[in-house]
């Protein structure tokens, strides 16, 4: 994606601040950037990359919009009830921006999907809300080598950690004898904030990590949104974890 002078008026406030400039902005229009759910933390950040000018979004979500989601999944409407999430959010993506690229997978992400789309992105979000899932993820990034921009949430709270695969911790590092949970799970409450909260701020992790800027690979950053407050809690990578740079 060229920037001609349309877009630059349109990334202008971003195109004036001396970490992005032009060159960055060009940097954001080449990027492809590979979200994994498109629910209450997908959808901020897909809104998000959308409006800071990535040039090609990949989305994966095999749900459909229930009524559940309209506290917080911004994306959809009522008009969406039992459509495809994935194929609802490129609508209003390319609403937003006619010019994105998009690549939409509308199916379950398991081992060989992961293996197979991660190494074609520049950096993964994950946006998921089951723990099995997020291993699959991990391990496929960290296998890549590709970054991977992490976050949980649940009523008001979150956490967020990026994995740079081989110079800091992954989730394997965070949960070394997390077993596997049977699915389904119960839903857990959310207030709706909380998910924009965190997608905001993964989507801050991924233009950081394009543009070269420091991001939170050291650990886990966890939001408390009750009393309003982020700690920051540092984390070595686990002795003999898949994400350890090889010497």
């Amino acid at each position: 994606m060229i920037l001609d002078d349309t877009l630059k008026e349109i990334y202008s406030r971003q195109i004036m601040m001396k970490e992005i400039g032009t060159k960055g902005q060009q940097k954001l229009a080449d990027a492809s950037v590979l979200v994994i759910g498109c629910g209450g933390l997908g959808a901020p950040v897909l809104s998000y990359l959308t409006a800071m000018g990535i040039g090609h979004l990949g989305f994966c979500d095999c749900d459909t919009v229930a009524l559940s989601n309209m506290n917080r999944q911004l994306l959809f409407g009522m008009d969406d009830m039992d459509k495809s999430k994935a194929f609802m959010a490129e609508k209003r993506l390319l609403n937003l921006n006619p010019r994105l690229k998009t690549t939409v997978y509308d199916c379950f992400l398991d081992e060989s999907l992961a293996s197979e789309i991660v190494p074609h992105y520049d950096i993964v979000v994950d946006c998921l809300d089951n723990f099995n899932t997020r291993l699959v993820l991990n391990d496929a990034c960290v296998a890549a080598q590709i970054p991977l921009v992490h976050a949980g949430i649940g009523e008001f709270y979150g956490q967020l950690m990026t994995i740079t695969p081989g110079t800091g911790p992954c989730l394997r590092c965070l949960f070394p004898n997390k077993k596997k949970e049977a699915e389904p799970k119960k839903p857990f409450g959310v207030v709706g904030s909380t998910p924009g909260v965190l997608g905001a701020m993964q989507a801050l992790e991924v233009l950081k990590y394009l543009m070269g800027l420091p991001v939170a690979n050291s650990g886990l950053t966890i939001y408390d949104g009750l009393g309003l407050s982020l700690e920051k809690v540092n984390i070595e990578p686990a002795l003999g974890c898949i994400c350890r740079k090889k010497e």
